[in-house]
């Protein structure tokens, strides 16, 4: 350990024994000590503080500064005083001007930006923009320039992702509502309040478990997603051949389009880290449809209806905090856009849709119906064609 008690920069005057504002130990300077300091490029002057520390000169800057014996015998002794100007000429490169070491940790120091704001830098980024594969960016401006690009668009910048995602925000819209929205989003303004807005954002969704059998090639593969129309969805938009096998094993009404995609994204995440086996690569189905992830083989079937056990009960919680008097209807969904709400308008039917296969019970593990019950599905796929009982 050493410690810095003196810096000779802008004089080469020698310094002696009496010089040093340290209490100076009157002790033998051994002869073997004198020859490691000068062998690894440093004077010894005098023994200091106590028996176990020298004052050493840098003959390379002429600063001083304090070490133990034992780092001049066993180590190479660093001269802080030229460690320090390297820093400085690195910042100058860097384009930025050196403040000091940061008291808090040793591989930090502070820096003046060129806007006029101080930063804190680790001295191993700050030679990385030095040689130009990073830059130095200012988190005040970054700050101010978030904040400005959500006034844009009636949205205030709260602060950084309470989920701890770098490229999210958490903000509030004009309306009261908050959500965490990516940085790049709000940028071009291609975001819409998940409690006032018209887009799928705000309206009802759902989340899906499809059941997807192709007879031509016997694949079978299962699919996790969300859409606010589960049945149009993989009729019109998966890619499917004409004489695909599709069941809608099951779907879990979500409040919003917003909810909906949050959820399924952190769903296939938790999937993909604690069940990588279930998920197929994409090679595999490629041919035969135009997604990228989210499929699944056919033995994670139980792993999935977990995974939306504890969605359903996720958004049931969320649902009985807000409103304990109304359960049936997920906070959100408007009588208009009720599931079970007749339409007046139904879907026109369109040509070549991929075949449908009558659903099994979406659960295996629900309670059986008394006997005698009609076998309904859910409300939800009584509103697409094709799925008839």
């Amino acid at each position: 350990m050493s410690t810095t008690i003196l810096s000779s920069h802008g004089t080469h005057t020698p310094l002696s024994a009496t010089d040093l504002p340290l209490v100076i130990h009157h002790g033998e300077l051994h002869a073997h000590w004198v020859e490691a300091a000068r062998s690894k490029g440093f004077t010894l002057i005098a023994r200091v503080q106590d028996r176990f520390r020298v004052a050493l000169r840098c003959q390379t800057c002429d600063g001083v500064h304090v070490a133990r014996h034992y780092v001049v015998m066993k180590a190479q002794p660093l001269c802080p005083h030229c460690i320090e100007t390297r820093w400085r000429a690195t910042a100058l490169a860097a384009g930025l001007t050196w403040l000091g070491r940061d008291p808090g940790h040793r591989h930090y120091g502070r820096y003046g930006l060129p806007c006029g704001h101080e930063s804190r830098r680790q001295f191993t980024f700050v030679e990385r923009v030095a040689s130009g594969v990073v830059s130095a960016r200012c988190e005040t401006c970054l700050v101010h320039r978030e904040e400005e690009e959500a006034l844009r668009f009636g949205w205030t910048r709260l602060g950084r992702d309470p989920q701890g995602n770098a490229n999210y925000r958490f903000y509030r819209h004009s309306c009261g509502h908050t959500q965490r929205i990516a940085v790049a989003n709000m940028k071009w303004g291609q975001c819409d309040c998940a409690g006032c807005g018209q887009s799928w954002t705000a309206k009802p969704s759902f989340i899906y478990l499809l059941d997807i059998r192709h007879p031509g090639t016997g694949r079978h593969y299962l699919k996790l997603g969300y859409s606010s129309h589960p049945a149009k969805r993989h009729k019109h938009q998966l890619g499917l051949p004409k004489d695909a096998f599709v069941e809608v094993l099951r779907v879990v009404a979500m409040p919003t389009g917003h909810d909906a995609c949050a959820r399924e994204k952190a769903a296939h995440a938790r999937l993909k880290r604690t069940h990588p086996e279930a998920l197929v690569p994409h090679p595999e189905y490629a041919d035969l449809m135009n997604v990228v992830s989210e499929i699944y083989r056919p033995e994670s079937l139980p792993i999935l209806h977990d995974t939306l056990d504890r969605i359903e009960a996720e958004v049931t919680g969320a649902a009985r905090t807000r409103n304990p008097d109304h359960l049936s209807t997920p906070p959100g969904i408007a009588a208009s856009n009720d599931p079970e709400a007749p339409h007046d308008t139904p879907e026109t039917p369109l040509p070549a849709a991929p075949a449908t296969r009558t659903p099994a019970p979406s659960h295996p593990r629900r309670k059986p119906r008394p006997a005698g019950a009609a076998q309904d599905r859910h409300p939800i796929l009584r509103r697409h064609w094709g799925l008839t009982g």
